[in-house]
């Protein structure tokens, strides 16, 4: 099996080249690299080229537009997801490539922790997240971080692929989409390392992400729920 890896990237010159790098160092090599570059007006595409990557230019309209124009490029038999301010463990591809063999598996996700963050926001996401993402997983609703996702491209595909009109939220959304084409897989040993620039915003932010999750699970849309423009 062949596995692209997808990277959403916005004005991302100054966290790139170690997400890049992390992927170079990967134990399984990716079979292509590709970056969803958002117009960025900064050295975001000259640095991916730089790296080897398929930079591919399009229209900045939100995350979920950009992650499904990385499905429509991507050409491997598996296509992951990560950002470009993370890094991934040197056996990240090899677990997922291990879990999507399995039989009926139409996806695999895992968690994120952060660093250099505020600490309400730190504490959050390493300590409570976690089991978030766990108990959701077994009560049957897939909750997990668009920087850690995969799945079968033609399963993608077969699911309608990412909501192009999400502003966040594009992964729960993709991850629900994936459960009704195969069975989708939770592994708690393969978290990646995060920035943890969205708890800049405050407590303003913790605010946002309850407003925008109630919205989302009660209405199914998130086109108006936002983070601040930094990717």
């Amino acid at each position: 099996m062949t596995i692209s890896v997808v990277i959403p990237a916005y004005n991302e010159e100054n966290f790139l080249p170690a997400t890049l790098k992390s992927i170079q160092n990967l134990s399984r090599k990716p079979d292509e690299v590709i970056i969803i570059d958002g117009g960025s007006t900064d050295k975001t595409a000259k640095i991916g080229k730089s790296y080897n990557a398929k930079v591919f230019t399009v229209e900045h309209r939100g995350i979920g537009y950009a992650r499904q124009k990385g499905l429509e490029n991507a050409t491997c038999d598996i296509v992951t997801y990560t950002d470009a301010d993370t890094v991934v463990p040197k056996d990240w591809l090899t677990k997922i490539e291990k879990s999507l063999s399995m039989p009926g598996v139409s996806a695999v996700y895992s968690g994120y922790n952060v660093t250099d963050a505020w600490l309400v926001y730190w504490f959050y996401i390493n300590y409570i997240c976690p089991f978030i993402f766990y108990f959701s997983h077994i009560l049957g609703i897939p909750v997990g971080g668009g920087q850690n996702i995969a799945f079968w491209r033609k399963k993608g595909i077969e699911s309608g692929g990412f909501p192009t009109d999400f502003k966040s939220v594009e992964d729960f959304e993709m991850l629900k989409r994936l459960k009704t084409v195969g069975k989708v897989i939770y592994r708690t040993d393969n978290f990646v390392t995060s920035s943890g620039r969205r708890g800049n915003e405050g407590f303003s932010m913790i605010v946002r992400v309850i407003k925008g999750f109630i919205i989302y699970f009660i209405t199914g849309k998130a086109d108006k729920f936002d983070f601040p423009d930094i990717r």
